[in-house]
């Protein structure tokens, strides 16, 4: 059975009625005066019969042609004015075709399953419209949910950081940390250990976003730099930290292997010794107070790879001396003509080098990095002996 038609006319039309319900039409009549003062019915087509009382005719097509609003409800008018007037008088009332009495079965049938493949396009359509729509909504709604677990990892991280760098006697450090995302594989750490030696580290974990800021949170809790019993304790060797933290990402047997670069070192402040340990990470970078800024290169390699050995490097600090640790952000580094990178660091570092260590920083995450968007997470944590 197909879907009803309103036939609205200023009497029954047994020809169009018997007509279309010969093919399994169901139509419903209408008188057109009743058909002025009620709401437009469901249907999916209206046949309006104009060839009588036109003027009600056509004031009823703009009606219902209003009515209908967004809703896809063809309207057919039956017309007897041929001109070229009464066709536009048609359209203009809200008529989607018209058809000219006297007119043959067939050619009342051809317009009534022409619009009939209309509609029926056109509910699919809607339908899947609605369908996108409501996909939407739940991509929509996903997103939120996402964007508010992203703020809490991104605060989550944000907590295992420091919120402000310690205080030392002789030692200032600075910092300059900026993610590429909201939470980044990035972190560092500086630590008071007794009343001569502090800790401090960079690490950078494989990758972005949230699986690389899980990293981070478990390496920053597995990093053990002293080892206490009972009264007594032992401040562990930097090679030490970094076999011992390699040993637990090992031990995981995550289905993704973690890969974590890192560069940690225990500095005596009262008399300038610093041993340092690195695992695949970028070369700490010394800036003498007296001579030009080298590199401190050590071998070592990444943690949570395989078993390894991480030898320990040890440095006099003089006073004014400073100690750069980074991660590969600096990779994208430029500075002046200097090539990308590692050189355009040791330009920079030249060049800023009588700086304070904050205003050092400052101008090294400026200078380096001017008019760049952040394709990795960056991190310079600098290290200024001062006595």
């Amino acid at each position: 059975m197909h879907s009803p038609i309103l036939l609205c006319a200023s009497q029954p039309r047994d020809d169009v009625q018997s007509i279309l319900s010969q093919v399994g039409y169901r139509v419903h009549f209408r008188d057109l005066a009743q058909a002025e003062a009620t709401d437009l019915p469901s249907v999916d087509l209206i046949l309006i019969d104009a060839t009588h009382q036109n003027e009600r005719a056509l004031h009823l097509c703009h009606r219902l042609h209003n009515q209908k609003g967004d809703r896809f409800i063809p309207i057919l008018v039956l017309a007897t004015d041929a001109s070229p007037r009464g066709r536009l008088a048609n359209l203009s009332s809200g008529a989607d075709s018209y058809l000219l009495h006297p007119f043959e079965p067939a050619e009342l049938l051809s317009q009534v399953q022409t619009f009939q493949r209309l509609k029926q396009r056109h509910d699919r359509l809607v339908s899947k419209s609605e369908e996108v729509d409501h996909i939407n909504q739940k991509l929509q709604n996903v997103c939120q949910r996402m964007d508010q677990e992203m703020e809490l990892a991104r605060r989550l991280q944000q907590s295992f950081l420091p919120q402000r760098l310690p205080e030392f006697p002789h030692v200032r450090f600075a910092v300059h940390y900026r993610p590429c995302g909201r939470v980044g594989g990035d972190f560092y750490d500086v630590f008071r250990l007794d009343e001569s030696h502090l800790g401090f580290y960079v690490a950078d974990a494989m990758g972005h976003g949230v699986p690389a800021s899980l990293l981070t949170i478990f390496v920053k809790k597995s990093v053990k730099a002293k080892e206490i019993n009972g009264k007594e304790y032992r401040l562990v060797e930097p090679g030490e930290v970094l076999q011992k933290l390699n040993r637990d990402l090992i031990d995981q047997a995550l289905a993704e292997q973690p890969f974590v670069t890192m560069a940690y070192a225990l500095f005596n402040f009262k008399d300038g010794t610093l041993r340092f340990a690195r695992a695949g990470h970028p070369y700490p970078l010394v800036v003498p107070r007296a001579g030009s800024p080298s590199s401190w290169q050590i071998e070592g390699k990444p943690l949570g790879v395989f078993e390894a050995q991480f030898p320990n490097q040890a440095h006099q600090l003089r006073p004014g001396d400073k100690v750069l640790f980074y991660t590969d952000g600096v990779d994208a580094a430029t500075f002046g003509d200097h090539s990308r990178g590692a050189a355009s660091l040791l330009a920079a570092a030249e060049h800023y080098r009588e700086r304070p260590i904050a205003e050092f920083i400052d101008c090294l995450a400026r200078e380096l990095f001017r008019d760049k968007a952040p394709g990795d997470d960056l991190t310079l944590l600098g290290m200024e002996y001062a006595v």
